[in-house]
């Protein structure tokens, strides 16, 4: 909670200066002369972070008593609103102060005749300034209305020399935090995400947790969408943070036990089975590999409920391994030192929703706040698989950083990877 409130008060500090410096700016340039400035500023660099700061106070209020997924929604579009805005003015004043170094730094020259236009400094960059400050609003409304749906299924083909024969070729999808309240009523985005699974023709899924923002009703209604989700080896899954109701204050244990009876329920009324702390052997062709799936192991403030002991009882034996666990610090802290899953699925990231992926270049915020954050990593002969995550939370946008299935192609073979696309 210290840390939550640090990070608003650094927010409130951080607009305070930008607007500070803005007004600064307009009144010395002309702009306050008139009473349409006068009248523009008191929008712009009073009424507008006063907005801000009450809307956040506010809904931060309301979440705390939330009953539904809603008030979550609309912190998302307010939050987007808020980074759009100022996102733009702290670019703008950027471009603005570099031209006011410049200026004073550059030295008086002698004048020169010239019988052409010319561009002045100040204002190519008070220009640029501009042009930049205009980016935040395209790319956070391209992300919310197209980036959060364009759905991209990535396959990766991965080998193992300890695969059994029987499971060579074994093809799973892997999809990850569904924040099923964030789509609200709109069915038809996720129906055209699970069409792509299907036509991608998987033996199993594997869900890797967060089917839900907070609350068990948000799961109502989407048992005939993902009835169309086939899977001849079945579907399975586990609990990530948010499947646990935390986010909220309940009137008492019990309630908050009945939310939390909700979801585990709603995971089965979905057609996926549930794996907490515990282990299944699957069956292919004779030969037989483990499944295994633990409750949120997190870093901070998350749940801590996984436990691999259990989870790792009934399948010691098997020369295969497969793991999920929602959060991908669990694969340092815990699941790598025991040197037994082969391969770990998880999600939690979502890649923050926004980064830059481009050939071996790879950029985002998570990676300031995970080691582990987007995509495939190995260690020696094991391997963990990040989804970037189907839905979206806090922020209704994706940017650069589209929601992910992932198709996972098994091979037996020498220890290799390989991204097929």
């Amino acid at each position: 909670m210290k840390y939550q409130f640090g990070l608003v008060f650094f927010a409130a500090f951080v607009v305070l200066i930008i607007d500070l410096y803005l007004f600064w700016r307009w009144k010395h340039s002309g702009l306050y002369d008139n009473l349409t400035g006068k009248f523009s500023s008191l929008f712009l660099f009073l009424l507008m972070p006063l907005a801000a700061f009450f809307g956040f106070f506010y809904i931060g209020l309301r979440m705390q008593g939330a009953e539904g997924s809603q008030i979550y929604v609309a912190f998302g579009w307010f939050f987007m609103a808020f980074l759009i805005i100022y996102a733009a003015k702290l670019l703008f004043s950027g471009f603005d102060g570099l031209q006011l170094i410049v200026n004073r730094l550059a030295r008086p020259a002698e004048p020169k005749v010239r019988h052409y236009p010319r561009i002045t400094r100040r204002k190519f960059l008070s220009q640029i300034g501009i042009i930049m400050a205009t980016a935040p609003f395209v790319s956070l409304l391209f992300g919310a209305l197209k980036g959060r749906f364009a759905f991209y299924v990535r396959e990766v083909q991965l080998s193992f020399p300890n695969l059994p024969q029987g499971f060579d070729g074994l093809r799973i999808a892997q999809i990850s935090d569904l924040h099923l309240g964030s789509f609200g009523d709109n069915r038809e985005p996720l129906t055209e995400a699970l069409e792509l699974i299907s036509d991608s023709r998987p033996d199993m899924i594997l869900f890797t947790g967060d089917l839900v923002n907070n609350f068990a009703r948000e799961i109502d209604g989407w048992e005939a969408v993902f009835a169309k989700l086939p899977a001849p080896m079945g579907k399975y899954s586990i609990l990530g943070n948010h499947d646990y109701g935390n986010y909220s204050r309940w009137d008492s244990d019990a309630e908050r036990e009945a939310n939390f009876q909700g979801i585990v329920e709603g995971n089965k009324k979905l057609g996926f089975t549930l794996l907490r702390n515990e282990s299944l052997v699957l069956s292919r062709k004779g030969d037989k590999i483990g499944l295994a799936g633990v409750e949120n192991w997190g870093t901070a403030s998350f749940p801590r409920n996984g436990d691999l002991e259990p989870a790792a009882e009934g399948i010691k034996d098997l020369s295969f391994n497969l793991l999920m666990s929602h959060d991908p610090d669990h694969w340092d802290k815990q699941i790598l030192p025991q040197d037994f899953f082969d391969l770990t699925l998880s999600g939690h990231t979502h890649g923050m929703q926004f980064g830059i992926e481009k050939g071996d270049f790879r950029w985002s915020p998570a990676q300031y706040v995970q080691k582990r954050w987007a995509g495939l990593y190995r260690e020696g002969d094991k391997f963990l698989y990040v989804n970037r995550g189907l839905g979206c939370h806090g922020l209704p946008a994706r940017v650069g950083m589209p929601p992910e299935i992932t198709i996972f192609i098994l091979r037996r073979g020498a220890i290799s990877e390989e991204g097929l696309n």
